[in-house]
């Protein structure tokens, strides 16, 4: 889009920021940002004003307390009054914490100036350059082989539609248009479900049964998008090494470990169920595995092997943790 910048959006709580300030300068250096807001409780804030009082950060890193936007006991009460409409009482694996930062994604549509914000996970670190439009300055959206049935249950409890496309939009990171955000939110206000909120109806709108793994902002807002604007958006397969930490960890990826796996990969995840293998540790630092497959033949050995559950012709897995198309 003509060189235009725009703010990435990041919600997290205290420990996973102190996770990814090694890693700004990749951001700014492969994203179309301007700037970096950091959402979430003042204790983050605290450590972004010692960073910044200790000369690590610069006015490109922002925060926005998370409050602003959705007050965190509203949150759970809205949560609550779904629970207990249903007779039952919150347990405390009920994961609000989990359903919180994606209604902040959502709700920082509010407050937005630009006419599009990027939201990127925050256990996903850029390898290589990646455009977010194309060059009619329309968004992508970046796709993956992933299913969760019960976010699809909510989306038709709550637009009377399915599932728009096969892949999965959850690809670690989404182009929220601000118009279109609005726009979605405001559908969903004027519908008949209880709540006085967007949240609380969305959790009016998830089947009790399903309420650990019940909505996904962004499997919701590509499938709106789809059936209401299928024009404005662009689909793009979106190539990331999503178990990188069993590999190695996070803060032991130089850069010429990054420049190996950026021939391959557009990114790289570590999630923080993820413990590295020695095995493949081992693996990662062979240099004759380096020299002679690429980062995606390594990786394509490592799912075959069988280590991270079932793998497909189509590359595809399936394990508790991750549930991918069962096709």
């Amino acid at each position: 889009m003509d060189g235009k910048k725009f703010t990435m959006i990041v919600p997290t709580i205290k420990k996973d920021y102190i996770r990814i300030t090694r890693d700004f300068d990749d951001f700014f250096k492969f994203l179309p940002i301007k700037e970096i807001i950091f959402i979430g409780p003042d204790e983050v804030s605290e450590l972004i004003d010692k960073d910044r009082s200790e000369g690590k950060l610069d006015e490109r890193i922002g925060f926005l307390r998370e409050d602003e936007l959705i007050p965190a006991d509203k949150l759970i009460g809205a949560m609550r009054n779904r629970v207990e409409a249903a007779g039952y009482e919150m347990a405390e694996n009920s994961r609000p914490g989990w359903y919180y930062q994606q209604f902040l994604k959502m709700a920082y549509s509010e407050v937005c100036k630009d006419d599009y914000y990027i939201s990127w996970d925050i256990d996903t670190i850029p390898l290589r350059k990646v455009d977010m439009f194309d060059d009619e300055g329309k968004p992508y959206f970046g796709i993956k082989n992933e299913y969760q049935p019960g976010y699809f249950k909510t989306i038709k409890n709550l637009f009377g539609f399915g599932k728009a496309i096969k892949q999965s939009f959850i690809a670690e990171h989404m182009i929220f248009s601000v118009k279109y955000m609005k726009e979605m939110i405001a559908e969903i206000m004027t519908l008949s479900i209880k709540g006085d909120t967007f949240y609380e109806k969305i959790f009016f709108s998830i089947d009790m049964d399903n309420l650990k793994l019940g909505f996904s902002e962004f499997e919701t807002f590509g499938t709106w998008i789809c059936i209401r604007h299928p024009e404005s958006y662009k689909l793009r397969d979106w190539h990331s090494m999503r178990k990188g930490g069993f590999f190695i960890n996070s803060d032991e990826l130089d850069e010429k470990a990054k420049e190996w796996l950026g021939g391959s990969f557009d990114a790289i995840t570590f999630e923080s169920y993820n413990s590295v293998m020695p095995e493949l540790n081992e693996m990662f630092y062979n240099e004759e595995y380096r020299n002679g497959l690429t980062a995606e033949e390594f990786y394509r050995i490592a799912l075959e092997g069988g280590l991270f559950g079932l793998f497909t012709e189509e590359g595809l897995i399936r394990t508790d943790t991750d549930v991918r198309w069962p096709y």
